[in-house]
């Protein structure tokens, strides 16, 4: 791919108190006769402050994912290949179109994440994905079907969040989350014609800052993700600095500004990516682009993890959509 890059260039302006970056790439076309339609966008809810769309061509990726599964220590992927599934069965079975959502319903602790695929042949989907799970070795899957959907789930071992993985598998999509519940709510509302996220007036507003994308596109609703995140850490740093004197020798909660007071200088974060002219055209609005949110979020983990192990606490393992690259899709 790099072979094929003629041009790169870049910016970044201040435009009506947010910042937009552009990004230019000028190269070939990679792929022909598709766009994104973003069709997992049904899925998504009035609690939906993540939701992501791009093109991703798994099946023309094979081998790179047996070597990087080897390299992991994993065989998941060596068990297609066992199977006698090739790279033009799993582009029989699946779309192109990846898809990812994170809903956080106030009344939960932690969000749930939503990863989607849509099915062109439910019975080599179904081969694929048994074959993938065979080939876990980290524990067994129990199967289950429901309204004429097959499902996948296994019971995780301890951790700081319980989680229990869990793939639903129907005639048109394969939706992938960290528990069942999400996961049959999720089939319930792909079944549907209207989507609470599209018809949202924060989501329609971000989405005409930019143009339409053909490769890849993502929302974040950070006024409701830092809301989230306030309800959820602040009773954690307050009881942190009552328990741990290092913590409390560096922070003091009590001046901790209310969720309100930050989130009304906020606005949603939105990125698109499209192939225009010759090149590939990546483009992102917001308080922070997307790109600025994923070096953020490497450097507070960083940070974090460094505090944790000066105040001897074990620091939980969250992990947060990093910022895309803005080179183009595969």
């Amino acid at each position: 791919m790099l072979e094929k890059i003629r041009c790169v260039t870049g910016s970044m302006r201040f435009e009506n108190g947010k910042i937009h970056d552009v990004f230019f790439m000028g190269m070939p076309k990679l792929e022909q006769n598709t766009t994104l339609a973003r069709s997992s966008l049904s899925l998504g809810t009035k609690e939906t402050f993540l939701y992501l769309a791009m093109l991703l061509n798994l099946g023309g990726r094979m081998d790179t994912l047996n070597q990087a599964a080897a390299f992991a220590g994993t065989k998941m992927f060596q068990a297609l290949s066992d199977s006698g599934i090739t790279a033009a069965d799993w582009k029989a079975a699946f779309g192109i179109e990846l898809g990812s959502l994170a809903n956080w319903p106030p009344s939960a602790r932690w969000p749930s994440l939503l990863l989607t695929l849509p099915i062109t042949d439910a019975t080599k989907a179904g081969k694929i994905v048994e074959a993938l799970l065979q080939g876990d070795e980290n524990g067994s899957w129990t199967p289950a079907e429901k309204d004429g959907v097959r499902y996948f789930s296994k019971q995780s071992g301890a951790s700081f969040v319980a989680i229990t993985p869990t793939i639903a598998l129907s005639d048109q999509i394969l939706i992938a989350g960290l528990d069942p519940t999400s996961v049959e709510e999720a089939i319930k509302r792909a079944r549907g014609a209207s989507s609470e996220l599209a018809e949202s007036q924060t989501y329609k507003g971000a989405d005409r800052l930019l143009p339409a994308p053909t490769n890849f596109f993502a929302y974040i609703d950070t006024v409701q993700l830092y809301s989230r995140l306030d309800a959820s850490l602040r009773p954690m740093l307050l009881m942190a600095a009552a328990f741990v004197p290092a913590v409390a020798g560096s922070i003091d909660p009590s001046k901790l500004p209310a969720a309100e007071v930050i989130t009304k200088h906020m606005s949603p974060i939105v990125s698109s990516q499209r192939y225009d002219g010759d090149g590939y055209l990546a483009e992102s609005i917001g308080p922070i682009t997307l790109d600025q949110l994923g070096v953020g979020v490497a450097i507070f983990s960083s940070f974090s993890a460094a505090a944790a192990r000066k105040t001897g606490l074990a620091a939980p393992a969250t992990a947060l959509p990093p910022g895309p690259s803005p080179s183009p899709t595969p």
